[in-house]
């Protein structure tokens, strides 16, 4: 005789970068525990991994979820796990001051977190009067095995892989019809103002953002900080 299987309850949202509607169930016991096994080896690819599988089996499998935008996954992975084992997530905060090892208890209301940014009315960038680029909303793949690389490398890798296409007065040259090498090549000839005219627009997309103070009750430091990112509400 087989066992009862319960149903899970069904619930709706809508994708922040685009207005999609995404049908999603909470997560179950068994994707819990590979949620819970990603955590604590503290990996950023273990962690993205697992969401990624969550996510796709808690969405009955109708996204490609390499195709989202960063912000609809980590959008995706908050509302799934506030219906799956509740609204807050208990945190432990450390405190800014250098010197002080204190940390904090904090608990987060995942229904207080907040989406800054925006998309920009054109994805366009110049670096000089006469070259531009056109870029894209980085996605899921994007960041595959970025975590592997340097702070400073993870940048210029995220702005090679979103490059649309480059153009001049004259000329549009297309991303997929330039090799790696060329890629390279012009990318490192970039400027540090030209790099961050690019980074200007990774930076102004929407995120999920939460800010949150406390008094350090250690050294008496008033703490004031954002959670961006998805390793922060993990």
């Amino acid at each position: 005789m087989a066992l009862p299987i319960q149903s899970t309850p069904t619930y709706r949202t809508t994708l922040p970068s685009n207005g999609q509607e995404v049908e999603y169930r909470p997560f179950l016991v068994k994707e819990q525990k590979i949620l819970v096994m990603a955590r604590e080896s503290q990996k950023q690819d273990d962690m993205m991994r697992s969401v990624k599988k969550m996510i796709d089996a808690t969405t009955f499998e109708k996204l490609d979820v390499d195709e989202l935008a960063m912000v609809d996954l980590e959008w995706l992975f908050v509302k799934i796990r506030s219906v799956s084992i509740g609204e807050t997530s208990k945190l432990v905060l450390n405190c800014e001051n250098k010197e002080c090892f204190e940390t904090h208890p904090y608990d987060l209301n995942l229904e207080e977190i907040d989406i800054v940014g925006s998309l920009p009315d054109d994805n366009k960038v110049m670096i000089n009067d006469d070259v531009g680029l056109t870029l894209r909303v980085p996605s899921v793949k994007d960041l595959n095995n970025i975590d592997k690389l340097d702070d400073n490398m993870k940048a210029v890798e995220i702005v090679k892989r979103c490059i649309v296409n480059i153009f001049d007065s004259e000329n549009v040259y297309e991303g997929t019809d330039l090799d790696k090498s060329e890629l390279n090549e012009f990318v490192d000839s970039l400027t540090f103002g030209q790099l961050e005219l690019i980074g200007n627009f990774f930076d102004d997309l929407p995120k999920l953002s939460h800010e949150y103070e406390f008094t350090c009750s250690g050294c008496g430091t008033e703490n004031k900080k954002k959670l961006e990112g998805l390793q922060s509400f993990f």
